[in-house]
């Protein structure tokens, strides 16, 4: 067993709500793995079903997907101009990002959508530990102050800092994803400087790299790296990797379902000596 004092590590899934196989496979990996916490997509697909299976595991930490892309709007679109197209959706991923660095009105309509969002999840009577956001959208140093503002609302205290570093080994190398970790870092440093001393956010993040890909040799390496302080693992789990049309990613699901469930929550705490958390700091 490894010995190191004060290390905290959150395993958190992405996409809660976005199908009945993601659904199923935080379930699963909560219950039989060391997943700690999921993130909640309040226009997902499943997310009454997502509701009720985190009633039903209250011991799973939830926190809020912010989304800008993807999904389609809480709000109706003339209420949101700046974030949708002439066909009221919201653009792709990168689109959204370029335009959020040209267009300033972005900040004010992404406060209303994520307003909306947010209030969705909470009427549903879900507690939130923590805000992220779909492509990390919410670390855009465009809508950081907004970030701060919503916490601030509705008394959410932790955020997502999605800085991997730079130096960690991926065992999945791409030129094209490790130019996007530079990018996002760069854009999460400068939100971090808004965050700091308004919310709280881990000190380590893993995942990037592999994101949907995550496999049971880097889940034991982030158990052996992860430093003093808290760290996060992001994944995405699924029992199946059947996905809906139009939201196709390629992500292998149940490969991540099968790297968090490598080990219990109490074989992994023991071999790695570290403990497993909620964003709020919660144990099971």
């Amino acid at each position: 067993m490894m010995q190191s004092a004060n290390r905290l590590l959150i395993v958190n899934a992405d996409d809660f709500g976005r199908s009945e196989a993601v659904n199923g496979g935080i379930v699963e990996a909560f219950q039989r793995g060391i997943l700690t916490s999921a993130s909640l997509v309040a226009m997902g697909a499943e997310f009454e079903q997502a509701v009720e299976l985190a009633r039903q595991n209250p011991g799973l930490g939830i926190g809020i997907h912010l989304v800008l892309n993807e999904h389609d709007p809480a709000l109706p679109p003339a209420e949101i101009p700046s974030l949708v197209t002439s066909e009221g959706k919201f653009r792709s991923r990168g689109q959204q990002f370029v335009k959020m660095t040209a267009d300033p009105r972005m900040r004010d309509d992404a406060f209303r959508e994520w307003d909306a969002q947010i209030k969705k999840v909470l009427a549903a009577g879900i507690k939130l530990e923590h805000i992220d956001g779909h492509g990390h959208c919410h670390a855009h140093p465009r809508v950081a102050g907004v970030v701060v503002e919503l916490a601030k609302r509705y008394g959410i205290d932790h955020v997502r800092l999605p800085v991997e570093a730079v130096g960690w080994r991926s065992e999945r190398s791409s030129a094209g994803r490790f130019a996007s970790k530079l990018l996002l870092n760069s854009f999460a440093l400068c939100s971090k400087r808004v965050w700091d001393g308004k919310l709280r956010f881990p000190q380590s993040f893993f995942g990037f790299s592999e994101g949907g890909h995550v496999s049971g040799s880097l889940v034991r390496r982030v158990g052996q790296a992860a430093p003093p302080g808290v760290s996060e693992l992001m994944v995405h789990v699924g029992n199946s990797n059947i996905e809906p049309v139009g939201l196709e990613t390629g992500y292998d699901w149940q490969g991540d379902l099968g790297a968090v469930t490598t080990f219990s929550r109490a074989d992994f705490e023991k071999e790695f000596g570290i403990q497993l958390i909620t964003h709020t700091g919660r144990r099971n």
